[in-house]
């Protein structure tokens, strides 16, 4: 798939302290996806890879996303898109950030690469081999779909349906 060819193509590269960017490819994608300097950039990277990959559908996909990935599957719902609670390669996956079983505003994006018993892999920005939702590189991680109390709960797999 398209999409994931283009993800994994970034794994490996890192932001500059502070979340800002040199002038490289990535750096560049993701600004024109709209992220400032110091801003998180998950949600950003989906787009950006979206949009690579997807060029004529860039200008309507890029309504669909924002700076936070809670909103953008809100979004994405509320468009319409094909939303399951089961992964599937080259699809958008959403997560939702829990404290105590509480929902908080904050969450993660990632594109799904693979899907393997129990488990699946995504290419994520702004995280690390950790799973981190706010660190410094583009990284390759093995996610499980059980819900976290205290942390990342997946929200949902959104289909885009262009592949």
């Amino acid at each position: 798939m398209k999409l994931i060819e283009i993800a994994r193509s970034f794994v490996g590269q890192k932001e500059l302290p502070g979340n800002k960017f040199e002038d490289t490819e990535l750096g560049k994608l993701l600004h024109e996806a709209g992220q400032r300097d110091g801003e998180a950039w998950c949600a950003y990277f989906g787009e950006a890879m979206c949009a690579k990959a997807y060029p004529e559908k860039s200008k309507d996909i890029q309504k669909y996303f924002s700076a936070s990935a809670v909103q953008t599957f809100r979004n994405f719902v509320a468009a319409n898109f094909s939303v399951t609670a089961v992964p599937l390669p080259g699809s958008l996956v959403i997560w939702q950030k829990y404290e105590a079983g509480k929902a908080l505003w904050q969450g993660h994006l990632g594109i799904v690469t693979e899907v393997v018993p129990g488990s699946f892999k995504s290419v994520e920005g702004n995280s690390n081999a950790a799973g981190s939702r706010d660190s410094d590189s583009v990284v390759e991680n093995t996610r499980i779909e059980k819900f976290n109390p205290n942390g990342l709960s997946v929200m949902g797999f959104i289909n885009l349906g262009y592949e």
